[in-house]
């Protein structure tokens, strides 16, 4: 959730959208509109549940950018294991409710009470300002898109990015969902990023390079002839959303190795081809116009002898 955008890159170098009119679609014959459709004000959360820091503060603190990779200690690792997988089961519910038709307030309706029946607290709203209490990312809109009144198409796709918050920290992770029939270079494209997630996550452990796990996505990209999304990375995690260390999807030289008790998302985006990135005045949405991306994310704990998923679903056998 919330990728943290990459440091050679800030959002003012985003161009800001222009709606108008393109000679050819090749991928989306109803591409997606800035402000086409209403978004509902965010759902209310019962008062028993904890709030993260950021609700209340008067400067809320995000994140933190800067310094050594955070080592979390046992306590807070099994806390992190319980709201990984709060946001696992959660991202699998939603996956399998998308159907024709339906809305993506209608999907975040489905997070929203299947979070809260957790006693967990949907992390996005008041993200930063966000208004709801997921993102989802439809067709050519590559992250942090917002939910909206627009109904679901046949072939489209969409990424459902699921953080909730419990017990003090965090849980994250993202999958994809398609309403067929769907284009098969599209399915290509999310079959693609998936193994490219998978094949990162299969190198992590003690005295590993982080800065590997952008070389093995960009190198399962190329291979199949898509391209890496440079513009936003994964991000440690805790108590705060966003944490050292970073996570670069693409070629990188970011210093440092994996330890037992980091615990961190890997999160890459593929996109069909590399072209231009465009933010809505929303200042959360990102789309690459006519150009079809995929994502999918997953939390890791480095552990004396590798790794552990901690937001492994239960139907997932690739990892």
């Amino acid at each position: 959730m919330f990728l943290r955008i990459g440091k050679q890159y800030q959002f003012s170098q985003i161009g800001r959208i222009k709606q108008r009119k393109r000679s050819h679609i090749k991928y989306f014959s109803k591409p997606i509109i800035e402000g086409q459709y209403g978004v509902v004000p965010a759902r209310a959360v019962p008062s028993h549940i904890q709030r993260p820091s950021y609700i209340s503060e008067t400067k809320p603190i995000y994140g933190i950018y800067e310094g050594a990779p955070v080592v979390h200690n046992q306590d807070m690792i099994q806390k992190l294991r319980k709201a990984a997988q709060i946001a696992a089961q959660t991202a699998y519910v939603a996956q399998k409710s998308v159907k024709l038709g339906m809305t993506t307030d209608d999907l975040d309706k489905i997070v929203h009470e299947f979070i809260i029946s957790q006693n967990a607290y949907p992390s996005p709203i008041g993200f930063m300002g966000f208004p709801k209490s997921v993102c989802t990312s439809v067709n050519e809109v590559c992250c942090h898109g917002i939910p909206n009144l627009r109904p679901l198409n046949g072939g489209d796709s969409l990424n459902i990015d699921v953080t909730i918050f419990y017990d003090g920290v965090h849980g994250d992770t993202s999958v994809m969902a398609q309403v067929p029939e769907m284009n098969p270079e599209i399915t290509k494209l999310i079959d693609t990023t998936q193994k490219a997630l998978y094949e990162a996550i299969k190198i992590c452990k003690p005295g590993q390079k982080f800065s590997k796990i952008g070389d093995i996505i960009e190198e399962v990209a190329g291979d199949e002839g898509f391209t890496v999304c440079e513009l936003f990375t994964g991000h440690g995690i805790g108590e705060l959303m966003h944490m050292p260390p970073t996570i670069i999807h693409n070629l990188n030289d970011y210093p440092g190795v994996m330890v037992p008790g980091n615990v961190f998302t890997i999160e890459p985006i593929l996109l069909m081809r590399h072209d231009q990135y465009l933010m809505w005045k929303d200042n959360f949405t990102v789309v690459s116009p006519d150009n079809p991306s995929a994502q999918w994310e997953h939390m890791i704990l480095i552990t004396e002898n590798g790794y552990e998923v901690l937001t492994k679903r239960e139907d997932e056998t690739g990892i």
